[in-house]
């Protein structure tokens, strides 16, 4: 077994990195074997529209034909036997690189042709589990006030759609700065951030540790 965990933060060693870690980390102590991506290391472009993809003829099979240098990671992702991606939230949405690699993902495993009164799955019977972690600065008291939970939620169903199974962990009121008396960044109040990321995020990275192992008992139970 095989998981792939993808940060999709531009910054290493933080928040989303230390999570998808974790998540890893999870998944190692039930026997999987592990790597993690980081998705910012080079300019991705997202899907062109070719509908290369879409041909009756094509031979595709689930990649999106774009010879780039995204093609490796998608040919992981794909021969993956489970995916984990961390995303801060950024307006609402995933960080743009990981809206870029999610269209290249999934629109090719996506299909437009019913058979039998049911929609073809280009993956047939083969699911691949996929968690997605979303790190943010917002309270959870407004995750729903600022229609975060409808709007992130639709990655995760997109996920789920597609491969097969899918969860969302999100993790809130997280810790943005190094320092935050140099931050024009007054609305937030520092000394109560930290201490919240000190008592918090341990928990938020254990819960990640057990989505990770999580991930790799459904594609054994799935598969």
């Amino acid at each position: 077994m095989k998981i792939i965990g993808i940060n999709g933060s531009p910054r290493r060693g933080w928040n989303c990195d230390s999570l998808v870690k974790k998540a890893l980390e999870g998944a190692a102590s039930v026997g999987a074997e592990t790597e993690e991506i980081q998705l910012y290391a080079e300019p991705l472009k997202g899907c062109l529209e070719c509908y290369a993809c879409k041909r009756k003829d094509n031979k595709t099979g689930g990649l999106c034909a774009i010879r780039d240098n995204m093609r490796p990671l998608l040919e992981k992702c794909l021969n993956a036997d489970a995916i984990v991606i961390a995303s801060p939230n950024f307006f609402g949405y995933p960080s743009g690189m990981v809206r870029s690699f999610l269209e290249r993902f999934l629109y090719p495993l996506s299909s437009y042709e019913i058979k039998d009164g049911k929609k073809v799955r280009v993956l047939g019977n083969r699911v691949i589990p996929a968690g997605i972690i979303f790190s943010m600065n917002v309270e959870p008291d407004k995750f729903e006030i600022f229609g975060y939970k409808q709007t992130l939620g639709m990655t995760q169903h997109n996920l789920e759609y597609v491969l097969g199974y899918a969860e969302e962990y999100d993790c809130f009121y997280t810790k943005q700065f190094t320092d935050y008396s140099k931050m024009a960044a007054n609305m937030f109040d520092a000394e109560d951030r930290i201490k919240h990321h000190e008592e918090h995020f341990p928990i938020d990275e254990q819960n990640c540790f057990e989505l990770g192992k999580r991930l790799i008992e459904k594609a054994r139970e799935l598969n």
